[in-house]
């Protein structure tokens, strides 16, 4: 695949077009869904937006109607497809000590994440907190890129869900500024990968004079403050998916010793501009490049 740029991180935006790939677009789980492969597969394409538009059929807490919505009402017991993905969810959140939990679907209500935000009352977030209903916001996308990736050509492929991208080949990235959507701060070669990343700015307000972003602790039911960005690169989207969400929940210091404990490829972008990269981004991460001198690598 020849070399394409593109920002990643709040949104993906094509910064250099490839001249020998074939890009279509879909809106899908209330994003941007584009693939861009070489012309000719055009039935292998529409098979994959099939797929995503299954499986957001399935996961959709957006519609009373999705197997997901049902079962969060306790109406069906999942089909295996889903109770699968719920367990390797589920294990994920044992792994990440709570960082990550897809049990949240209460507390994105109670902090009415989906809309403009706001603090509930602490006996509100109590009660939103005990509950155990399934928000797929933190793996949807990964789970869909995934099942896509899977139904297109097997030498050159690439999908960008609205911010998070997989690649079959080589497709080189600039993760943005998290102050600055816009702006690209470093690059990096993804091959054969996804990377996915999490950033308390995409979405902010303030109450009770305190600045929150839509990324909630799990541990705690609280909304936490912007700090940055967590990319995490994993090949599978799945993971990188869930991941960004959880290292970014646990913070910077914390999310770094449990990156290097498990071998993750992360990169944190910190609020004063630093970049630290775990120990596997280190050793695998190619090609990278900081592209605004306001930003540096810390050792």
């Amino acid at each position: 695949m020849r070399k394409a740029a593109f920002i990643v991180a709040l949104a993906v935006v094509p910064a250099v077009a490839t001249a020998s790939m074939f890009e279509r677009g879909r809106f899908l789980m209330g994003t941007i869904c584009e693939i861009q492969v070489r012309p000719g597969h055009d039935q292998q394409v529409e098979a994959a937006y099939a797929e995503a538009a299954r499986i957001e059929a399935m996961l959709s807490t957006w519609t009373t109607e999705s197997e997901l919505a049902r079962v969060n009402r306790g109406e069906t017991a999942p089909s295996k497809e889903l109770h699968s993905l719920l367990d390797a969810t589920l294990d994920w959140s044992r792994r990440t000590g709570g960082a990550f939990d897809p049990r949240v679907k209460a507390l994105v209500d109670a902090w009415r994440i989906r809309d403009d935000g706001t603090l509930p009352a602490r006996e509100t977030i109590d009660l939103a907190h005990a509950q155990t209903q399934i928000e797929e916001g933190a793996f949807g996308k990964g789970y869909a890129i995934d099942r896509m990736l899977a139904l297109l050509p097997r030498d050159e492929a690439m999908i960008n869900f609205g911010g998070q991208v997989a690649v079959r080949g080589m497709l080189r990235v600039d993760i943005a500024d998290p102050a600055d959507r816009n702006k690209p701060a470093l690059s990096l070669e993804l091959r054969d990968a996804s990377i996915s990343t999490s950033s308390g700015s995409e979405k902010t307000f303030f109450s009770g004079g305190r600045e929150f972003s839509h990324i909630l602790d799990p541990r705690t039911g609280e909304a936490l403050p912007p700090r940055g960005s967590v990319s995490v690169i994993a090949t599978e989207a799945l993971t990188a998916d869930i991941l960004s969400t959880a290292l970014y929940v646990m913070g910077e210091d914390d999310g770094l010793r449990w990156a290097d404990a498990n071998r993750i490829a992360a990169i944190f972008i910190t609020s004063d501009r630093k970049v630290r990269l775990s120990a596997a981004a280190r050793e695998h991460v190619r090609g990278l490049r900081i592209l605004d001198r306001k930003f540096t690598v810390k050792e």
